[in-house]
């Protein structure tokens, strides 16, 4: 719930509606809407909540929203906030990005992934500013792989940066697009491989990039 009324109903707890009678059917309508449970707000503390890696307490917010509007009980295409069908309800792409650890910068072309749930075996769809596709990261005979598959568009990227994954010491890089090697040198940088491309990656639809560290 947005809030509660401790001192008694709407009308007591906004303050000086009693000294303005002639707005007080609005304040009464609009104080009413504190008293709904608002799936906007729900969704951007979840998702705030799993970019700090609070991904427990996040998760735990989104089961809650998604049984109270469980399909058993109601339409499950239809998370009731203010109106039918409203629209903040989308906020709930929020936890997507977050849970993909989703970063991106169009002119500086900076593509990032920090997978949150499975990091060792991970796969999402992401969109960018001139097309989309799929993000893949798996670990394979002792090497950390990623793979970025673009199904639609066009993709420039200047520096890609993924985690570190756990007891996976990486000391060499391959990075191929379409079978082609590709020059690239990356660091660490807080628990981070941060790749710069010695001249602008430019992707095409239905071109994919595997990155191994070895």
């Amino acid at each position: 719930l947005m809030t509660t009324w401790p001192y008694g109903g709407d009308e007591k707890a906004v303050p000086g509606m009693a000294d303005r009678p002639d707005e007080k059917e609005y304040w009464i309508g609009a104080g009413g809407y504190f008293d709904e449970c608002m799936n906007g707000f729900e969704y951007q503390a979840a998702s705030h909540m799993v970019w700090e890696n609070m991904l427990i307490e996040g998760l735990s917010v989104i089961k809650a929203v998604h049984e109270r509007y469980n399909g058993a009980k109601r339409n499950p295409y239809d998370e009731v906030e203010c109106s039918s069908h409203y629209a903040r309800s989308m906020a709930a792409y929020g936890v997507f990005l977050a849970a993909s650890g989703f970063e991106y910068h169009g002119p500086k072309g900076i593509l990032g992934f920090s997978p949150k749930i499975s990091p060792n075996d991970f796969r999402a769809a992401f969109t960018t500013a001139k097309g989309w596709g799929s993000f893949s990261q798996m670990v394979k005979d002792g090497r950390q792989i990623a793979q970025i598959e673009l199904q639609y568009g066009e993709l420039a990227i200047n520096e890609l940066r993924l985690d570190k994954l756990i007891n996976i010491p990486a000391n060499k890089l391959s990075v191929k697009l379409n079978g082609k090697a590709v020059d690239a040198i990356f660091k660490r940088l807080d628990g981070r491989y941060v790749l710069h491309f010695h001249s602008k990656l430019i992707m095409k639809s239905d071109q994919r990039l595997l990155v191994t560290f070895s």
